[in-house]
C-alpha cells in the first residue's frame, strides 16, 4: 500500500496533461454530438418546409382553380349591374307624362271661356349637392366640397331626376273662371305648387270686352306616372309636336 509520504515518480505535468486531454476528448464529442445534432435538425426543416412548400403549392393551384368561376360570377354580377343601371338610366330619360297626355290634362282642367295663349314647358336636371357655404368651419366647408365632388362624380352615369315647369298665360272672363281653373289644377295628381304669378285686366282693343289675363306657374309631380291604359280621363289628347 502507498503511503501519503510516497514519492511519485511521474513528471509534475502529466496528471495535468492527462486531465487536459480528457477535457479535449469530451468537447470534441460535445462537438460532434452538436454538429449532428445541427445537420439532423437542418435537415427536418428542411424536409417539413419541402412538404410545406408542396402543400402551399397545391393549396396555391386549387385556390386558381376554384377562383376561375368566382371570377366569372362576379364579371357576370357586374354585368347585370351595369345592365340595371343603363335600363334605369335609359328609364329615367323617357317621359312618365307624355306632354300630349299633360296639355291634355290642362285643357280638360280648363272652364269655359278660359283660353291659353301661351303655354311654356321647361326641364332641369336634378342633382342634390350640399351648398359648402352653410359649413361653418373651414374644415367643414373643405369636406362639403369634397362631398359635392363625390356626388358629382357618381352622378355620372346614374338615373338622372328632372324637374319639370310649367309656366301658362290665358285670359277669362272673370277672376271666378280663373280661380276655378287653378283649383282644377291644384287637384291634378299630375301638378303641384300651382301658384298665380300675375293677373290683370285685358283688353285688346278699345271696342272689346274687358278680360282677365292671368299667368300661373306649377311644376309637374315627379312621383307622376300616366300608364298607357288610362284611355277615359286621357281620352281627347292634343297632338304636341
Amino acid at each position: 500500500m502507498s503511503s501519503p509520504n510516497q514519492l511519485s515518480f511521474l513528471p509534475d505535468d502529466y496528471l495535468e496533461l492527462k486531465a487536459q486531454q480528457r477535457t479535449n476528448a469530451i468537447c470534441a464529442v460535445l462537438f460532434a454530438l452538436l454538429v449532428v445534432g445541427i445537420g439532423a435538425a437542418f435537415h427536418f426543416t428542411e424536409k417539413q418546409m419541402r412538404v410545406v412548400e408542396a402543400e402551399y403549392a397545391e393549396v396555391t393551384t386549387q385556390y386558381v382553380k376554384e377562383s376561375k368561376p368566382i371570377e366569372q360570377f362576379r364579371k357576370m354580377q357586374d354585368q347585370q349591374r351595369k345592365m340595371e343601371a343603363q335600363a334605369a338610366l335609359s328609364a329615367s330619360l323617357l317621359e312618365k307624362v307624355p306632354r300630349s297626355y299633360l296639355l291634355a290634362e290642362l285643357t280638360n282642367s280648363m272652364p269655359p271661356s278660359v283660353s291659353l295663349i301661351d303655354f311654356n314647358l321647361s326641364s332641369a336636371s336634378r342633382v342634390v349637392i350640399p351648398n359648402p357655404a352653410q359649413a361653418k368651419t373651414m374644415y367643414e366647408q373643405k369636406k362639403a366640397e369634397i362631398e359635392a365632388e363625390k356626388i358629382k362624380a357618381a352622378a355620372v352615369g346614374q338615373p338622372r331626376l328632372f324637374d319639370v315647369s310649367l309656366k301658362l298665360t290665358g285670359i277669362a272672363d272673370n277672376d271666378v273662371q280663373v280661380a276655378q281653373f287653378m283649383n282644377n289644377l291644384a287637384r291634378s295628381r299630375l301638378l303641384r305648387h300651382v301658384n298665380m304669378v300675375v293677373s290683370d285686366e285685358y283688353q285688346p282693343t278699345a271696342k272689346d270686352d274687358k278680360l282677365r289675363k292671368f299667368v300661373i306657374e306649377m311644376t309637374l309631380n315627379p312621383e307622376a306616372e300616366v300608364k298607357r291604359t288610362e284611355p277615359k280621363k286621357y281620352a281627347k289628347l292634343v297632338d304636341v309636336k
